[in-house]
């Protein structure tokens, strides 16, 4: 073989190495998609790319290992509920109402809902006792204001309609609303995953990340139409 063919063979295996080193090696976020019809549902993982903004299938996780994951979080926030009953006699609890619905915690606050107050939220603060009504964001699942008023108090639906992590979320970083605010397309309430201090969003089957220091958006991945994100997970 030639020098100059050795030489082009070896630009074209550089070439190839780094275009495979470009899109496997760099990793920032799993996402977690669900499929499902009448008779079948099925979870698919990925994990993104940060620098070409792609989702890649991820083998390292699967069904049981995300089980692992909610179990442990359920159990935090059962500790958190707990935490704001014994502060708060008027705390919203419900057998019927998953723990995931009434309360979510994020840096030095629990949020939660007040039974007899529908038109707010309410925060703990973890180090001072101090409690606060927090006015709702209006991102929401109600169909009507008409709907959203006749609730005098909270129950099992409307804590359907009402994400508390999403009211937590944007009550915690004022920059987030107006963030979401800027993309192009509709944030639908409750497509908002938090994980390790980190905050995604799905827009228009997009998942993005808000970042707090800058008040803006950048993009993870796009998803396939016909898929469900149901958790964004931070690769650390």
């Amino acid at each position: 073989m030639s020098k100059k063919a050795i030489i082009f063979t070896v630009s074209i295996v550089a070439v190839i190495i780094g275009i495979a080193v470009l899109v496997f090696v760099p990793q920032d976020a799993v996402i977690v998609t669900n499929t499902s019809s009448f008779i079948f549902s099925s979870d698919h993982f990925y994990v993104s790319n940060p620098v070409l903004k792609i989702k890649l299938p991820y083998y390292k996780m699967n069904s049981d290992d995300l089980d692992v994951i909610e179990e442990e979080r359920k159990a935090a926030l059962e500790t958190a509920l707990e935490t704001v009953c014994e502060a708060d006699s008027g705390a919203f609890r419900d057998e019927f109402t998953g723990v995931e619905n009434m309360v979510f915690e994020v840096e030095d606050y629990i949020y939660y809902y007040r039974t007899a107050d529908a038109k707010n939220v309410y925060k703990f603060n973890k180090t001072t006792g101090d409690i606060t009504a927090v006015p709702l964001s209006g991102y929401n699942g109600f169909s009507s204001p008409d709907l959203r008023d006749r609730y005098e108090e909270i129950d099992h639906n409307y804590a359907a309609f009402v994400d508390i992590k999403t009211e937590g979320l944007i009550d915690a970083y004022p920059g987030l609303k107006s963030a979401l605010e800027s993309l192009n397309g509709n944030f639908y309430y409750n497509y908002s995953y938090y994980d390790n201090g980190r905050m995604f969003f799905d827009v228009n089957n997009t998942v993005y990340e808000y970042l707090p220091e800058s008040d803006s958006v950048r993009k993870i991945a796009s998803v396939d139409r016909g898929e469900t994100v149901i958790a964004v997970l931070d690769m650390d």
